[in-house]
């Protein structure tokens, strides 16, 4: 329910919700799915929810037409015993986990894409470091797109972008402005860490990660150390209002 109850997930439509399902009783131990094609056509959904899904951060994709399952390791545990480790070692190698369970790419190994299979290939999507400007990332676009920059000459927003389109899902060319207005007070890093507040509390969308950064702006958060205050305040809170529900039962 963490992943499948937020608002990001149920905006999308409803054949995309269900392939996410399918796709999920599918999945081998390490949430990997080599057949996405097959279960569309199976389920009965199209290859436009399986984009969804991709661009919406549930799934991330390879070149070799297979599969993960983004927050697969928050919805599924086995014993070690049980534990039969995937056979697509090479795609495996090229995520890493963040503290909430939730697989992303690693920097260097961006074969991410917001397409699908087809003949078991894909149409890689450039890393955002890369220069060549007929094939600049979504994030590069998003920002040219606006007039404000691009990763050669803001190399900041590039990353912010990035890690965004990483944690939450695709970057919404109209928040850039809001954006570029926060990042006139918040630090970069900082502005990051919203990224993995938001997805931590079950919520993907820039709405929600506007809401943290617009109260950090607010009680003035400008380290990653302001933030762990917050987040060890609200767990007193937390707390002690269950200490006061044991007193009053």
């Amino acid at each position: 329910m963490d992943v499948t109850e937020t608002d990001a997930f149920l905006e999308m439509p409803l054949t995309a919700q269900a392939l996410y399902f399918h796709l999920g009783m599918r999945g081998d131990d390490d949430g990997f799915v080599s057949n996405p094609r097959s279960i569309v056509r199976v389920s009965g959904c199209s290859e436009s929810d399986l984009v969804t899904l991709a661009k919406s951060g549930y799934i991330i994709t390879f070149r070799s037409g297979v599969i993960v399952i983004s927050d697969w390791k928050v919805n599924n545990n086995l014993r070690n015993d049980r534990y039969k480790p995937t056979t697509f070692q090479d795609e495996r190698s090229m995520l890493s986990e963040t503290a909430n369970k939730r697989y992303i790419l690693n920097g260097g190994n961006q074969v991410d894409t917001n397409g699908i299979p087809s003949d078991n290939q894909m149409t890689p999507q450039p890393n955002v470091t890369q220069r060549n400007p007929t094939q600049r990332s979504s994030s590069s676009k998003a920002a040219a797109a606006a007039g404000i920059s691009n990763s050669r000459t803001d190399p900041d927003l590039a990353k912010i972008v990035q890690q965004y389109e990483q944690v939450i899902g695709g970057f919404p060319p109209s928040a850039l402005d809001k954006l570029q207005s926060y990042r006139s007070s918040i630090p970069t890093e900082v502005i990051c860490k919203a990224f993995d507040e938001a997805a931590e509390s079950g919520h993907r969308s820039w709405k929600y990660v506007n809401g943290i950064l617009k109260s950090w702006q607010v009680d003035g958060v400008r380290t990653l150390g302001d933030v762990e205050t917050r987040r060890d305040a609200r767990k007193k809170v937390v707390q002690q209002s269950g200490k006061k529900m044991e007193v009053l039962r």
